[in-house]
């Protein structure tokens, strides 16, 4: 606010000097010169009247001569003021338009706005440095959620699309360098602002994202970073100084082509947990272990590749860069868009195909090729562009790696859903039996549909019964929460509980018989009404006690203590 009224002091300056001085003379004559009244007497016209006098002739409203008819000299000198207060009212007015129409002027009060936006949010929220395709998904499922989102954007036309979009015109958004420091620190850095849960880096340069997490860790090391990041020398700079979730695309969709390889129950379990709520839950996918094809061996086909090899499958390189064919033998130079290309990799004999290159017409003639020469092929894609989509759903590919949807759903699975990462992770390094057996468990209560994942946190206003029902010497169990208190008889909720995290101590699928105590974390996998009722059942605090004891309990406090003495008695 102080910058608005220094610019607008300075740019008007010049202007109401101008205005002060011919009104403040025009004023000061009317009054030395004298008038008279209808009977001819000589009358002096007062401040008050000059004063109105001229303000009503210079605004040319002119509502006449007051109080009484004017003499020819007071005419004549109405006459010469006229234009010279006509003329500073003009130079003022158009002064101040052009100030609203200054980009400079403009910039201050976005810049003001924005600050002023980030101070009214009451509830969480993340800093998202970037709002292309990625970070509308992202900030999206963030609403939806119940988390905010002040956004940096160096685009104007996004932040101008954002004002006419229902969803998120109501959010904090600045146009300015996403690596400013005194935007960061409007947007949350500043640690006078304590609702601010972590900032999300998804520019699409990795220097810039890179920057970003630098200026968080050095002004707000307590904050969690999650930052977008395609190269592995980027990915280990950020670990190094302790970024939190680097999240690199690439080797993620490696990973779970790995386990689609390797492990197809792990990796359907992974599918089902990072699928949007709602929708139909897939098949179990099971890719050949044949002869591959890997067309283009850049920063994504090395990743495959490296999949590929950990995963013992044997393939062949195609790729346009001499260099890197030589460095690997039986490799064909080309682009693979070509049929005879495809042919000397050997595509009638191959079980997959990889198409790999940085150019998603490339990728697209790739498969449409090779299924032409083999329609037996399980087909693999790298999809760059989100307008790219519908081409991609029609090319028959298996399985697509859509770097935009990639980012989105592992940062909001971090961002949202913190123990989830834990718990993929866990279960990445069990045995087939563990993803078999949380599967069975789901499939029990989602009825074909993905589930809703959240995290309970046993503290504060969640603590309410478990609270209540120490007082009562009782124990609360997991298996209390897990059926539906408000009805009478035992209806077991539509979730599971995948993990549990009690300070340094982690269960995975813990039994029901677990015991629940302040300050436990636990994650569900489930319907939305499930949590929904387990949040009435942790605040209301006989609910759980009721289910403990198998004794209904009152609800108000002063009935509680009652009844605690009769039965003490």
């Amino acid at each position: 606010m102080n910058d608005i009224v220094w610019l607008t002091m300075r740019r008007m300056r010049a202007p109401l000097i101008a205005l002060i001085l011919v009104y403040v003379l025009s004023v000061f004559g009317m009054l030395a010169i004298p008038g008279q009244d209808q009977n001819g007497n000589p009358i002096q016209v007062n401040f008050l009247e000059a004063l109105y006098f001229v303000a009503v002739m210079a605004t040319t409203i002119g509502f006449g001569e007051i109080p009484h008819s004017f003499t020819d000299a007071q005419r004549l000198y109405t006459y010469m003021i006229l234009f010279p207060n006509v003329v500073a009212w003009l130079y003022s007015v158009g002064t101040l338009i052009g100030l609203f129409i200054d980009p400079q002027f403009r910039a201050v009060l976005a810049l003001s706005r924005f600050k002023r936006q980030v101070r009214r949010i009451r509830g969480p929220y993340y800093i998202v440095c970037g709002f292309g395709y990625t970070g509308r998904m992202i900030v999206a499922g963030l609403l939806k959620r119940g988390i905010g989102a002040a956004v940096i954007e160096r685009e104007q036309k996004i932040i101008q699309s954002m004002a006419l979009s229902e969803r998120f015109a109501h959010l904090p958004a600045i146009v300015g360098s996403v690596t400013d420091q005194d935007l960061l620190d409007m947007a949350g850095l500043n640690p006078a602002i304590e609702n601010c849960l972590g900032v999300i880096a998804i520019t699409n340069k990795d220097h810039v994202n890179l920057t970003i997490a630098i200026t968080t860790k050095l002004l707000r090391p307590d904050l969690p970073v999650m930052a977008r990041a395609e190269t592995r020398r980027v990915v280990h700079n950020m670990l190094s100084f302790g970024t939190d979730h680097p999240v690199d695309p690439y080797t993620i969709f490696a990973e779970r082509l790995y386990l689609a390889l390797k492990s197809p129950a792990k990796y359907l379990l992974q599918d089902w947990l990072i699928s949007v709520p709602g929708t139909r839950l897939r098949e179990e996918m099971r890719p050949p272990d044949g002869h591959w094809i890997l067309a283009g061996i850049g920063r994504f086909g090395s990743r495959m590749a490296a999949a590929l090899d950990r995963a013992g499958v044997d393939y062949t390189v195609i790729d346009v860069h001499p260099d890197r064919v030589k460095a690997r033998p039986d490799s064909v130079l080309g682009r693979g868009t070509e049929a005879a290309t495809l042919e000397a990799a050997g595509i009638l004999e191959a079980e997959g195909i990889i198409a790999g290159t940085g150019d998603d017409m490339d990728n697209l003639s790739i498969v449409m090729t090779a299924l032409e020469l083999n329609p037996n092929l399980f087909v693999v894609s790298r999809q760059e562009s989100p307008d790219n989509d519908a081409l991609f759903d029609a090319s028959k590919a298996d399985l697509v790696a859509r770097r935009s949807l990639i980012l989105a759903r592992r940062i909001l699975a971090v961002a949202t859903t913190p123990l989830l990462p834990v718990f993929n992770e866990h279960m990445v390094h069990q045995d087939e039996k563990f993803a078999r057996k949380v599967e069975d468990q789901l499939e029990e209560v989602l009825n074909g549909y993905s589930p809703s994942l959240w995290t309970i946190d046993i503290e504060n206003e969640l603590a309410q019964s478990v609270r209540a029902a120490r007082q009562e010497g009782v124990d609360i169990r997991l298996e209390h929460l897990l059926v539906n208190s408000r009805m009478p008889e035992m209806h077991r909720l539509p979730c599971v509980c995948l993990m549990m995290e009690r300070d340094s101590l982690r269960l995975f699928l813990p039994k029901p018989s677990q015991e629940l105590m302040h300050g436990d974390r636990l994650l569900f996998a489930g319907r939305g009404q499930a949590r929904r009722e387990m949040i009435f059942s942790l605040t209301e605090p006989a609910a759980l006690v009721s289910l403990a004891t198998g004794r209904p309990q009152p609800r108000g406090i002063l009935m509680r203590r009652i009844a605690r003495k009769r039965a003490a008695d």
